[in-house]
């Protein structure tokens, strides 16, 4: 059954999508400030796992781990990590909109925070933005549910020269060029918002609830 790109649109009306860096932060503080529902897709994708089947998502239902002989996710090849990422993002985005039609009839407004498949997204979002941090200072580990490279620190069958190949090769995987906006971005015509390490939390937080006119 196909359904139109114009009937999910009217359906998911009242969801704001904010993606780039320090997308989780503003959707956080926006919770705090207007009480809107906050939707992680990181969170989706996790509890999305369990039902995954491999015809309909064989990236999804892969072990790489055991597919490659490693004894961790960030010792794969940082080429595969992204290609991994890219397919697991396509196969779960489906899902993540049945979600958000489901959650749209009960909160008045939802942020969705995370990646997602942005093509697939961008004809049926109404509300989108993205944000690019202009400043020095980032690092994707920094964070609780980002302390993946514990995993490499704490094991004692790797040298420490492994340990930090290992960990270089993890921040190759993540991290991207803040000097330029991604193709995808300008592809479809997304409203950015640049911020640095002088503009303050509360400036980009009001950047944001200005252009969505909250």
């Amino acid at each position: 059954m196909y359904i139109s790109d114009s009937i999910i649109k009217r359906a998911i009306n009242n969801v704001y999508f904010i993606w780039g860096r320090g997308k989780t932060t503003i959707a956080n503080l926006l919770n705090e400030k207007y009480g809107f529902y906050v939707y992680s897709t990181d969170n989706a994708k996790d509890y999305h796992w369990g039902e995954a089947n491999p015809e309909e998502q064989p990236y999804m239902c892969r072990n790489y781990i055991k597919e490659y002989g490693v004894k961790s996710f960030w010792e794969l090849p940082k080429e595969v990590i992204a290609d991994r990422e890219y397919h697991i993002q396509k196969e779960v985005t489906p899902m993540i909109i049945v979600d958000l039609i489901a959650l749209a009839k009960k909160h008045k407004i939802i942020i969705c925070e995370g990646d997602i498949d942005y093509h697939t997204i961008a004809p049926i979002a109404t509300h989108t933005v993205h944000l690019r941090n202009c400043g020095k200072e980032f690092d994707w580990f920094n964070r609780p549910d980002h302390s993946n490279l514990n995993e490499i620190k704490n094991r004692t069958d790797l040298s420490e020269t492994e340990k930090e190949a290992f960990i270089q090769n993890a921040y190759a995987a993540v991290s991207c060029d803040q000097t330029v906006l991604p193709d995808w971005v300008l592809e479809l015509n997304i409203k950015n918002i640049d911020w640095n390490d002088d503009t303050g939390v509360e400036r980009t937080l009001a950047d944001v609830a200005e252009y969505f006119s909250f």
